[in-house]
């Protein structure tokens, strides 16, 4: 298991695991809520069929988003006390990468919705930013110093 190996590396990794998930989890859950408050906002029911669908499939990707970010809270309520902490740890990040790749899209797709609304006719540039600068800050730059801190 190479890294996980040692009980002192697997609790420290635990804590700083759980740590980023308490952070990701509520940023994502006030954007699920924020979502939800949208569709009763007045102005709704004046969206276009597509910005309707564009809201729906935001929705749905946020919503996954959460789901992969809680999904390893159940994999340790229902494995408690079985030993099995290394295999939580795999599964976490995991779960964590998903859902930080899922809360990225949805924030994207949520930036072109607002944007469609805002700036009707000219829409993706807002959105094509938030993906740069998703796209930077939470792929390139770690794998880069990951890179850099491997030696290579």
């Amino acid at each position: 298991m190479g890294r996980l190996e040692g009980k002192h590396d697997i609790d420290r990794d635990f804590a700083e695991i759980l740590q980023e998930l308490r952070v990701v989890q509520t940023g994502g859950q006030l954007f699920f809520a924020f979502l939800f408050a949208v569709a009763f906002a007045p102005g709704f029911k004046d969206l276009d069929d597509g910005q309707r669908m564009l809201y729906g499939w935001t929705l749905f990707v946020v919503a996954s988003a959460i789901t992969v970010l809680v999904a390893p809270v159940a994999f340790h309520r229902w494995n408690y006390g079985l030993g099995m902490r290394p295999h939580l740890l795999i599964v976490t990040h995991v779960f964590a990468s998903i859902g930080i790749a899922l809360l990225a899209a949805g924030m994207i797709m949520g930036m072109l919705l607002i944007s469609t609304v805002v700036f009707p006719g000219s829409p993706a540039w807002l959105a094509v930013a938030s993906a740069v600068l998703a796209t930077v800050a939470w792929v390139i730059v770690p794998l880069w110093l990951r890179r850099d801190a491997r030696g290579g």
